[in-house]
């Protein structure tokens, strides 16, 4: 995933969550990632690395969760980026998702679907917001354990685990 400019990272309580980790393939992402919890009153001790989704250089098993949201739709190698989460979370771990994904409802799919290669032309960072991340999870090696839409399917939110 991405870390951005660290809009979920208030989200991370101490009291819930040890350590943090937080990944992108900007610097200048990362660094605005690392104001914004200096600003924060009660955050867990973060680590910033820039780093490719698709190529992880952590150890297998090395997270208890992982935590993608809003970064598929822009990778290059959304599938590699899966597999490589599976990778480093720990078995019986979970990987969590929140992901632009294809609607559910079919009108609005077949709009997506039209509209999805102008719109990641055109629109930021290229998102594609078609993809079919259900699909995905278990050709990288992902079981899911819970699949929850929102926005009639244009948003949806994956709880998985190591297969």
């Amino acid at each position: 995933g991405g870390a951005a400019r660290g809009p979920t990272l208030p989200l991370y309580e101490s009291t819930r969550v040890q350590k943090l980790t937080a990944i992108d393939l900007s610097p200048g992402m990362l660094r605005e990632a690392a104001a914004a919890v200096e600003r924060l009153p009660s955050a867990p001790p973060v680590a910033f690395a820039p780093m490719d989704a698709a190529s992880l250089s952590y150890a297998d098993g090395v997270f208890d969760t992982v935590v993608d949201t809003f970064s598929l739709c822009v990778m290059l190698e959304p599938e590699l980026a899966l597999a490589e989460m599976r990778r480093v979370c720990a078995a019986g771990g979970r990987v969590i998702l929140l992901e632009h994904t294809r609607s559910s409802a079919a009108p609005l799919g077949l709009y997506q679907d039209v509209s999805a290669p102008a719109a990641a032309a055109f629109l930021g960072k290229g998102c594609v917001y078609n993809q079919d991340v259900a699909a995905m999870l278990p050709r990288a090696g992902l079981r899911v354990l819970r699949k929850q839409e929102a926005l009639l399917g244009l948003v949806t939110l994956f709880e998985a685990t190591p297969a």
